[in-house]
């Protein structure tokens, strides 16, 4: 498969998520939604938001060639702080949720990666 068309599967993902968490966030958070609190809904529509501008940011710059392995890049680096986060502090975050969250990101972030530096080293040539 072509990095470019993986590069936007993967933002076009990453809109849908984010779009999911803005709009339906107690959806996304599954079964936690009837303990989550006004700040804890608000956290994942924040983090919508976020999904929304990389991957928007990402789609535009990939119909484009105007800075698409920078979009592409910060999407993976996104991804990666995820991953990262939810390991620290899986504790906090409950197996489930782990889960979930790396069952996202880590594909995620591995194709983001892939993506990105393929994209980098085809517009330095």
């Amino acid at each position: 498969m072509d990095n470019r068309l993986i590069a936007r599967l993967v933002a076009a993902g990453r809109v849908l998520f984010g779009a999911l968490c803005i709009g339906i966030p107690r959806i996304v958070l599954g079964p936690v939604a009837r303990e989550a609190s006004g700040p804890m809904v608000w956290m994942i529509r924040a983090f919508g938001i976020r999904d929304v501008v990389l991957g928007g940011g990402a789609l535009v710059a990939l119909n484009s060639d105007e800075g698409a392995p920078q979009w592409v890049m910060a999407g993976a680096i996104a991804d990666s702080s995820d991953i990262a986060a939810a390991v620290a502090f899986r504790d906090e975050l409950g197996t489930r949720s782990l889960v979930a969250t790396l069952a996202l990101a880590v594909p995620a972030a591995a194709l983001g990666w892939k993506s990105a530096l393929s994209l980098r080293s085809l517009s330095r040539s």
